[in-house]
């Protein structure tokens, strides 16, 4: 049971991490457009994106830490 709490940590830890990079990467410019559908203009869409991942990521970091609350916030567990 050790080692499947511990792939769920690492799981969720990693992706934390990937949700929190690409806000990253909006947030020093990165942008995402979308087209309604083939032909259609492009439009921006970042701003909605980002604000969708901020609470993906405030979403993980919650469940983290309530299904390992004696976990550092950002450490992965020791390998045994």
């Amino acid at each position: 049971m050790q080692h499947r709490s511990e792939d769920r940590y690492i799981e969720l830890t990693t992706r934390l991490r990937s949700v929190e990079a690409f806000c990253q990467f909006l947030s020093e410019g990165g942008t995402v457009r979308i087209a309604e559908n083939d032909g259609a203009a492009f439009e921006d869409v970042t701003r909605v994106i980002l604000s969708r991942q901020k609470r993906e990521a405030e979403g993980l970091r919650k469940m983290r830490r309530n299904l390992f609350p004696e976990s550092p916030d950002d450490d992965f567990p020791p390998s045994h």
